[in-house]
């Protein structure tokens, strides 16, 4: 596309087909606006190019590894910030996925509402940040989703909002969950059913959930609803999507007054310029303000929308600790979702000492636990070594805790002086933890090492937290919206303060990250109450 082309090509461009990009293109599409949908990675077949259809999966090489292995946009030389006194965390590891869906192609399919006080912290329990919208603002929206994804799920959990029945039923606990369910009650723990975009039904004829375990390589079923499968098919069959697909955005355009009127991209080192009536920026909590702070021109020196010195901060990692344990029985560990059961009972907090978290167990498979990798650690030969094998296989457990982490204006994402490859700038991250997040960690600990222990037949053979051993896959902020223009960067409905074209549809509109809860339904929501907002002011026009 030629760059000396600056009318309109499309009604919309979204840059990003993640949770945020991919509904809210469906949303405009079924409206009527010509979307072009612009995504870094590839479009996968979910039938040959993951890993987990050939037998030899422990030695393939994951295609969703494509972000690590492209030229990389974050300088992971760095280490994160330490507290006076502190030695350095650990460096952080950020999972994502270039591929058409995002982050949704290797997510577990967790589907939560927030709470209510999830939306209020500030103001309930004196820290964090309060959201400039409560819950029953996104309500419509959060059932509109569920929906869309065919959410499995049990109505009566008593740590959320009422509602109206799931999509689709819940899933029954797989042997894993049966078993820590008992050994919770010994402590005082309710283990409940998870909520999934894993259907229990078959929705749009699409198999329901096959119970593999295998969610974090890519669906091979094409069951888990992922953007590529529940959403981008839909918004094709309305003949108004454009999906573009290897194309990295490199910058905005930015005209005298430092609003956009386009976007530059490369595809195969090939340059080309975009055009649209309105842009949605959603390309996730740290590539979202990478693109913003790398487009400058003398209207907008330090970054696009950058005026207030608010792009970037106020970055949220994932905030973790795990307990690995040993059963002398065998689990079925590679049956049923991965993710399949939650503890609520620590989701609110109690005062101001330590932030809500929820408990849960993994059943998930990954190639260290693999059988081939089980057998390689199973000591002896022969047919002894074949009985301890599958005597052994599918006994190791994992506990794991999740809250979320102090939302602090120090902690950000900021270009580094350092270019990729490409000669696009990367970024660093900053981050450290406040005494209520090492506290929340504490608290972590000591409730999964408890239900470990009361756990029958079982041996806890490690524990570890992201404190010490850092693995993002849910982060946040960075693009926080609220009602002051001096203090976040978009408005409630996700437009960018100060300007009339530009929106943001991802994790980096989030002030919180939900106590623990995963994000990716509440992006989901926002990103359809955003183009709802984006339909409204098209139609203005018109």
């Amino acid at each position: 596309m030629s760059s000396k082309q600056t009318s309109p090509q499309f009604d919309v461009l979204i840059i990003g087909s993640g949770a945020g990009g991919g509904m809210a293109a469906l949303r405009l599409c079924e409206q009527g606006f010509k979307v072009g949908l612009i995504e870094r990675g590839p479009r996968f077949n979910h039938k040959t190019d993951f890993v987990l259809n050939y037998p030899d999966w422990e030695s393939r090489r994951n295609p969703l590894e494509h972000a690590r292995q492209q030229e990389q946009t974050i300088n992971y030389d760095y280490r994160s910030a330490a507290a006076a006194g502190e030695q350095s965390r650990a460096p952080f590891h950020y999972h994502r996925v270039h591929g058409v869906g995002g982050s949704t192609l290797h997510y577990q399919g967790e589907a939560h509402r927030f709470a209510e006080h999830a939306f209020n912290i500030k103001t309930r329990f004196g820290y964090g940040l309060d959201w400039p919208i409560g819950y029953r603002d996104l309500a419509s929206h959060y059932q509109q989703a569920e929906t869309l994804l065919g959410v499995a799920g049990e109505v009566g959990n008593p740590h959320k909002p009422e509602r109206e029945a799931f999509p689709t039923p819940a899933h029954p606990l797989s042997s894993r969950s049966r078993i820590l369910a008992k050994s919770a009650q010994t402590v005082g723990f309710t283990v409940l059913p998870n909520t999934l975009a894993l259907p229990s039904q078959s929705i749009d004829g699409r198999l329901p959930c096959q119970h593999s375990g295998g969610c974090n390589f890519g669906c091979v079923f094409g069951a888990k609803s992922s953007i590529d499968q529940a959403i981008i098919p839909r918004a094709e069959a309305s003949g108004n999507l454009t999906l573009i697909t290897n194309t990295r955005v490199t910058s905005l355009t930015l005209d005298q007054s430092g609003a956009i009127t386009g976007i530059n991209c490369l595809n195969d080192k090939t340059p080309s310029r975009l055009y649209a009536k309105r842009y949605v920026l959603a390309g996730g909590a740290v590539e979202t303000p990478r693109l913003m702070l790398a487009s400058t021109n003398q209207a907008a020196a330090n970054g696009f929308a950058n005026q207030h010195d608010q792009v970037g901060r106020y970055f949220m990692e994932t905030v973790v600790a795990s307990v690995q344990m040993q059963l002398s029985s065998d689990t079925e560990l590679y049956r049923g979702p991965p993710l399949d059961s939650r503890v609520w009972d620590f989701y609110k907090p109690k005062d101001a000492s330590i932030s809500g978290f929820v408990l849960g167990s993994a059943g998930y498979l990954y190639p260290a636990i693999g059988p081939v990798n089980h057998a390689l650690q199973t000591p002896g030969i022969g047919r002894a070594h074949k009985r301890q094998v599958r005597q052994t296989f599918g006994q190791k457990i994992i506990l794991f805790g999740v809250t979320e982490q102090e939302p602090i204006a120090d902690n950000r994402v900021f270009l580094s002086q350092q270019n990729d490859q490409a000669g696009i700038p990367k970024v660093n991250i900053q981050s450290r933890y406040t005494q209520r997040d090492k506290a929340t960690i504490s608290a972590m600990r000591d409730k999964l090492l408890a239900w470990g222990r009361a756990t029958p037949n079982a041996k806890v053979q490690s524990i570890s937290d992201s404190n010490v051993r850092s693995s993002a896959t849910h982060v946040g902020g960075s693009c926080r919206m609220g009602h002051n223009p001096e203090t976040s960067v978009v408005d409630a409905f996700g437009k960018v303060h100060g300007q009339s074209n530009c929106y943001v549809a991802d994790a980096s509109v989030l002030p919180t990250q939900g106590c623990g809860d995963s994000p990716s339904l509440t992006i989901q929501a926002l990103a359809l109450r955003t183009a709802d907002r984006i339909v409204a002011d098209l139609k203005r026009e018109t």
